[in-house]
């Protein structure tokens, strides 16, 4: 039986007894890790439950999701906007949940929490978002059903446009590490790692202190990628983020790295591709 870790049971100012994980297995906080104030504590518990490590199961993997067709880059799961083209009205809300070599399976798309008409031989046109880039398609309600789950099937599908956002995928993650001023400055904080990309990550602190853009920092954190918990040590600069909504007390900041061996990039690129097969499976928490 998993144990759930209370911040009443973690001790402020001395190191964790046991490593902390998500729902899902995956790593939060490493063994070792300190919490000096009540505020470094609550950006830990911050987003969802927390568990100890030495009372979860292993984490088996699952089977690999595959892109639309190898061109789209789109996975299972991937959210879609669905709309009638020259339909100025807001899109339909829906997700991708299978393909075949010429078709696509869509849920039957929501607006405003109810169904959207059923457009049965009509065309459509269709947005997603792969973590780069937007891309719009055109296709054919083919069919659609009601049971046992709703869902339309797409044919005719014409790839229309493509909208780059980002030059690395973003992923969301919940993981404490520690910063730190690159000459030893100032005293380490932990923080929360709320995304992580190729070319940086989002933080979230309990201080403003080593939030100003511009400062080189060293970022260390723990990722669970190719099967085994790999420690990063990454210099970086920290960039603004006042894009970002603050969370209560937290102060958000983000770093770009700098230079990394190729063996951290590989083990990030697997960790980033592992973390999008992992939201295509849709797996229920619990």
């Amino acid at each position: 039986m998993r144990r759930e870790a209370k911040a009443s049971d973690i001790e402020l100012g001395q190191p964790l007894k046991s490593a902390l994980l998500d729902e899902l297995g995956f790593p939060i906080a490493d063994q070792g890790t300190v919490f000096h104030n009540q505020e470094e504590l609550a950006l830990a518990m911050y987003g969802g439950r927390c568990f100890w490590a030495d009372d979860m199961e292993p984490l088996g993997p699952d089977e690999p999701a595959s892109p639309l067709g190898d061109r789209y880059g789109l996975v299972v799961g991937t959210l879609l906007h669905v709309k009638r083209p020259g339909d100025a009205s807001r899109a339909a809300a829906s997700r991708l949940i299978g393909f075949t070599e010429n078709a696509a399976f869509i849920a039957w798309p929501k607006l405003e929490g109810r169904n959207a008409d059923a457009l049965d031989g009509e065309t459509v046109l269709l947005r997603g978002f792969t973590g780069t880039s937007i891309h719009s398609f055109s296709a054919r309600v083919k069919a659609s059903s009601g049971a046992p789950f709703p869902y339309w099937m797409l044919d005719e599908i014409k790839h229309i446009d493509a909208r780059e956002m980002r030059g690395s995928i973003r992923v969301p993650v919940r993981i404490a590490g520690t910063l730190s001023m690159a000459d030893g400055s100032a005293a380490p904080e932990t923080v929360l790692i709320t995304d992580l990309s190729l070319g940086g990550a989002s933080l979230m602190a309990a201080s403003a202190a080593l939030t100003a853009p511009g400062k080189p920092v060293q970022l260390a954190f723990t990722l669970r990628a190719a099967g085994r918990n790999t420690r990063f040590v990454l210099d970086a600069l920290t960039r603004d983020e006042s894009n970002t909504d603050e969370s209560g007390p937290f102060h958000c900041v983000g770093v770009a790295f700098d230079a990394y061996d190729e063996r951290e990039a590989l083990l990030l690129r697997s960790f980033i591709h592992e973390q999008l097969l992992e939201s295509a499976t849709l797996r229920t928490k619990g």
